[in-house]
């Protein structure tokens, strides 16, 4: 004997008629039902995570581009500096550097924006002796290269944006002894 609620199971798996998938007590519904729901939840979240995930994006992105000319100012500083080291007059010797063709050939092309009106580069140079603890005092001559940079040309979001600040003054130094 065949129960009726027994046959009514197996009678509602294997029918797929519109009353069948649209009956009272139905909370699955058909497995057409169920993709069509799948791909509007799908679509849903991704409405909602794409904006985040782009933001993140674009602020990791000019991040990425201030630190790429923070280090070209690096590396341009200690460029500078050996070369003045080696060639000692020839860049200066105290004060502000203007920018000649053969110091802009040891920069990098990205921190030479606005042909170099973004760039100030200072050269100190110290002479003297130094006591540290040891026993005789070490004779110096040294010269420190300052490399200033203004960054708002790199960045491309508005400042700040989104709560985000982004840096617009960026320094790098290096020193180097005379030989």
């Amino acid at each position: 004997m065949v129960n009726r609620s027994d046959a009514k199971q197996s009678a509602s798996v294997n029918d797929y008629s519109p009353a069948a998938m649209t009956g009272p007590g139905r909370s699955s519904g058909s497995p057409l039902l169920r993709n069509r729901i799948s791909r509007g939840q799908a679509a849903a979240e991704f409405a909602l995570i794409a904006p985040i995930v782009i933001i993140v994006m674009l602020v990791g992105v000019q991040f990425a581009l201030i630190g790429q000319a923070a280090l070209a100012l690096s590396q341009g500083a200690s460029a500078l500096a050996r070369y003045a080291a080696v060639n000692p007059g020839v860049v200066g010797s105290n004060g502000t550097v203007t920018l000649t063709t053969s110091i802009k050939q040891l920069l990098s092309s990205s921190i030479l924006s606005h042909s170099g009106n973004d760039l100030t580069v200072t050269i100190a140079s110290y002479k003297g002796t130094t006591t540290t603890t040891t026993s005789s005092p070490a004779y110096t001559d040294r010269l420190v290269v300052s490399l200033s940079y203004n960054a708002a040309s790199k960045i491309a979001l508005p400042n700040p944006f989104f709560g985000v600040r982004f840096p617009t003054a960026l320094s790098a130094s290096d020193s180097q002894m005379y030989e």
